[in-house]
C-alpha cells in the first residue's frame, strides 16, 4: 500500500484550481464574444436607426481618405470641377468603379468583404454631396 503524502496532494489541489481559473476565463471569453457577435450586423457602423444604411457614415468610414482631400488624384466630394472628365451616366458607372477599383483606386475601398450596399450607399452621398441637383440613374 502506497501513502501519497501532503506534497502530492497540495499539487493535485493547484492544479484543479488552475482547472478552474482556466474555465473562469473560457466562460469569460465567450461572454465577450457573444457581446461581439451580438453587434456585428452592422461592423462597419453604418446602418440608421431605421435599417437603411447611412451613406454619410459610409462615406467617412471607406471613401474620406481619399476623397475629402484629393489623395492619389482622387476627385474631391463637393468639388464637381474635379468630376467633370467622369462618365455621364454617373452614378451607375461610378458604382462599378468603386466596386471593382478603377485606376489607382482600390475596389471596396481597399475592404474586399464591404458589401455591396454600403459602397452604393457611399457613392450615392458623394454624388448628392457633388452635385445637389444630379437626378439619380
Amino acid at each position: 500500500m502506497r501513502i501519497v503524502g501532503s506534497s502530492q496532494m497540495d499539487q493535485h489541489k493547484m492544479n484543479k484550481g488552475d482547472d478552474m481559473r482556466l474555465t473562469a476565463v473560457i466562460i469569460a471569453a465567450c461572454f465577450a464574444l457573444a457581446g461581439c457577435v451580438h453587434n456585428s450586423d452592422d461592423a462597419s457602423g453604418t446602418t440608421a436607426n431605421n435599417g437603411a444604411i447611412d451613406g454619410e457614415a459610409a462615406f467617412l468610414e471607406n471613401c474620406a481618405g481619399c476623397h475629402e482631400d484629393g489623395a492619389q488624384g482622387a476627385p474631391r466630394i463637393g468639388a464637381p470641377a474635379e468630376w467633370e472628365f467622369r462618365s455621364s451616366l454617373w452614378q451607375a458607372i461610378l458604382m462599378e468603379h468603386a466596386k471593382q477599383g478603377y485606376y489607382d483606386m482600390p475596389a471596396r475601398g481597399g475592404k474586399p468583404d464591404l458589401p455591396d450596399e454600403v459602397v452604393d450607399a457611399a457613392v450615392e452621398y458623394m454624388l448628392e454631396t457633388t452635385f445637389p441637383g444630379q437626378p439619380k440613374d
